[in-house]
């Protein structure tokens, strides 16, 4: 496997991507959640640009409330690993990405130092 397929973070636990809704381009620095199976989660203020969310779902959370949450439709980019249609959600106050994106990967979490991707 070439090099130039892996893409390596030596900030660990955050990947930097790109993530693209509607007008709204922004490249992120997004924690790593292994406990997140949604796509991408990010602040509301770094995706709304006042455009209404695509819609709307109930999520339950860790401790088993429920919240709910507006969602986008729009693409992820983990550089040269491609570019994914995602789900990404309006919540918290840091960029996060799920399962629902990296279980497409390799993941390999080296000894809290770097954070690797793998096809």
């Amino acid at each position: 496997m070439a090099m130039s397929q892996r893409l390596v973070s030596s900030r660990f636990p955050y990947l930097t991507i790109r993530v693209d809704v509607r007008h709204t381009k922004q490249q992120l620095e997004a924690f790593f959640d292994s406990g997140f199976d949604g796509d991408v989660a990010v602040p509301q203020t770094l995706i709304a640009n006042g455009d209404p969310p695509d819609g709307h779902q109930i999520w339950q959370l860790a401790d088993a409330s429920e919240i709910l949450v507006s969602y986008y439709l729009g693409t992820v980019s983990l550089r040269q690993l491609g570019t994914f249609e995602a789900v990404i959600v309006a919540i918290g106050n840091e960029p996060l990405i799920g399962r629902g994106i990296t279980n497409r990967f390799t993941i390999i979490l080296d000894h809290g130092q770097r954070l690797i991707v793998e096809p």
